[in-house]
């Protein structure tokens, strides 16, 4: 009796220590086994903001920050994997969407609503250890201020010994226009 009264005021010690972060992401616990991301609408208010990963299948934690948020502190959405969807066969992306989305809620995307007219901070990052190597990228941090009803990509790209971070405006299917580029 006296041991589980001491360990429980532990427990719950431990679990406050990770309270500095604001957390969304989605838990096997919390949201069960789940084969898809929750998606987003842009509406006359709202932008929708899609974030992916390309070029390497490492892990990529996405976290973002409102100009309104009250709390300053990043808030976590969760973990994309490149599936390598147009680089392997059909069957074998699907395959592994699936399993990273039940198992470990690795998306192949995110997507979140972003208040038009507004800045909003996209922060990127990846670390971990691979075979035989370790590796660590970001944080990236993009900040831009969307426009109502559009579509953005915010896209972590791997490539050659280090990662990039772009933004994208996707509003239409046949166009993917840089943001913070200088006009052509």
């Amino acid at each position: 009796m006296i041991k589980t009264a001491l360990l429980l005021p532990l427990i719950f010690l431990i679990a406050g220590c990770h309270s500095n972060v604001r957390d969304s992401s989605p838990s096997l616990l919390r949201d069960g086994v789940q084969l898809q991301q929750k998606t987003a609408t842009p509406d006359t208010q709202h932008a929708k903001v899609i974030m992916k990963a390309t070029g390497y299948t490492y892990p990529v934690e996405f976290s973002v920050r409102r100009a309104t948020d009250p709390d300053r502190r990043m808030e976590v959405l969760g973990t994309v994997v490149d599936s390598g969807r147009g680089k392997v066969f059909g069957w074998i992306a699907k395959l592994n969407e699936a399993a990273n989305s039940a198992t470990f809620k690795h998306f192949p995307q995110l997507e979140t609503q972003a208040n038009a007219d507004e800045p909003f901070e996209v922060s990127g990052r990846s670390n971990g250890m691979g075979t035989g190597n370790t590796y660590s990228c970001g944080p990236l941090i993009s900040t831009f201020t969307p426009e109502r009803s559009k579509v953005y990509l915010v896209e972590f790209q791997f490539g050659g010994q280090g990662c990039e971070q772009h933004v994208y405006d996707v509003s239409r299917p046949d166009q993917r226009v840089l943001i913070g580029a200088p006009p052509v």
